[in-house]
């Protein structure tokens, strides 16, 4: 039997399309919550302040903020930055935040020193650290991989890891080389705060892994992830601390984002989404169909393609995609669009945003507890952070 996915950063179950055309037509709302960033490279979402309310985290050029539901105001949560640093200080690139000991406030872990040309040096790129909780900031230095990307926490048998992406392998050049991008988890243990951080590996068979999504069929069992790189897809998964990470067969493009949309009782994929080739213009759909995958280029107008995700965003009990750009299409525009899946194979494609949003990274999450799906995106060269208050159906 197929399971349904619970996206956790959405909080929503995510049915299969059916051949219903849905009656809802898609409207959202925009309200700029910081129009002061100076890249945003990445989002993520949680209770910060544990009021019980979701919050947004953004991992800025030099700094690490948080804006607080549901005022929005922005707050500083960490910085490596200094006054007498930041010129030469390299980027922040990543941040994962979730309530790993179950005290309602969330863990946060932050990826650095971004520099992809650096591909030897552990100085020179990238950097990867434990930071912790409002009210209890002791930041914790790991070691990593060079070229530090994307990193996401996920939940095993005993407690969570810290899974960790670098962009390049060791030592390669132009995404190509004799390593592979080492994905690494990182064991929290009993007490993050004091842990060893014992590393596991994952996947180094792929090169320029960009991103992954996390697998999870409840609340309470481990979780499995679906990776991407220059090769395909991959499908990792848990035994104890040991990870088994297997290759989907039949598909070799190269993805940057990726999404699960369908899985079943054995976390074998059954339908995904991804932005293809890294920072590409295409968004895909694919489809198990037997042994085989059903790929449905849903646009191929994208520029530098570069946030990706997947929810019931209309309430019609089936799945919709959302996509963003970051640089100005053969129209001029950046933006955000919307796919919702018809009858017969078919697609329609809506504007969430259209031009004011160059696009670094977004996430779907009911902020308002409205019980209808917004968008939060950041924008890269438009500077600013908004959210999308989904109006649809009203």
């Amino acid at each position: 039997m197929r399971n349904r996915i619970t996206l956790l950063s959405v909080c929503v179950v995510i049915l299969c399309a059916s051949n219903v055309v849905p009656a809802v037509e898609p409207e959202f709302r925009a309200q700029t919550i910081d129009s002061d960033i100076q890249i945003g490279y990445g989002l993520a979402i949680g209770d910060v302040n544990g009021d019980g309310l979701d919050d947004i985290l953004l991992a800025d050029k030099r700094d690490f903020f948080w804006y607080e539901n549901p005022t929005w105001e922005r707050h500083l949560f960490w910085t490596l930055s200094t006054q007498e640093n930041q010129e030469t200080m390299k980027d922040n690139v990543c941040i994962a935040a979730r309530d790993i000991d179950g005290d309602g406030k969330v863990e946060v872990a932050i990826g650095n020193n971004w520099n992809p040309g650096e591909t030897v040096s552990e100085e020179e790129s990238g950097g990867v650290w434990f930071v912790g909780s409002l009210g209890r900031i002791a930041p914790v230095k790991l070691p990593h991989e060079p070229t530090t990307h994307r990193m996401g926490w996920a939940r095993g048998e005993t407690g969570y890891s810290l899974v960790v992406v670098p962009l390049h392998g060791r030592g390669n050049k132009g995404g190509a080389g004799e390593n592979g991008s080492r994905i690494l988890a990182y064991e929290a243990g009993d007490d993050p705060y004091r842990s060893s951080w014992k590393q596991v590996l994952i996947e180094d068979r792929f090169h320029k892994t960009h991103n992954f999504d996390l697998i999870s069929e409840s609340e309470s069992t481990p979780e499995s992830l679906l990776l991407g790189g220059g090769e395909g897809f991959a499908v990792a998964g848990q035994n104890g601390r040991n990870w088994k990470s297997e290759k989907i067969a039949g598909i070799e493009y190269g993805p940057g984002e990726l999404r699960v949309i369908e899985y079943d009782a054995s976390h074998s994929v059954q339908q995904f989404t991804s932005i293809e080739p890294m920072h590409g213009n295409n968004v895909v759909h694919y489809r198990r169909e037997g042994n085989a995958w059903n790929r449905s280029v849903l646009d191929d107008s994208l520029n530098q393609g570069h946030a990706l995700a997947v929810a019931d965003f209309l309430g019609t009990g089936l799945f919709q995609i959302v996509a963003g750009w970051r640089n100005p299409d053969k129209s001029g525009k950046v933006g955000i669009r919307l796919y919702q899946p018809g009858p017969d194979s078919s697609w329609s494609t809506y504007t969430v945003d259209d031009n004011a949003m160059a696009c670094e990274d977004l996430k779907a999450v009911d902020l308002n507890a409205d019980g209808k799906i917004d968008v939060v995106a950041s924008g890269r060269r438009s500077k600013n952070v908004v959210i999308y208050w989904n109006q649809s159906g009203r």
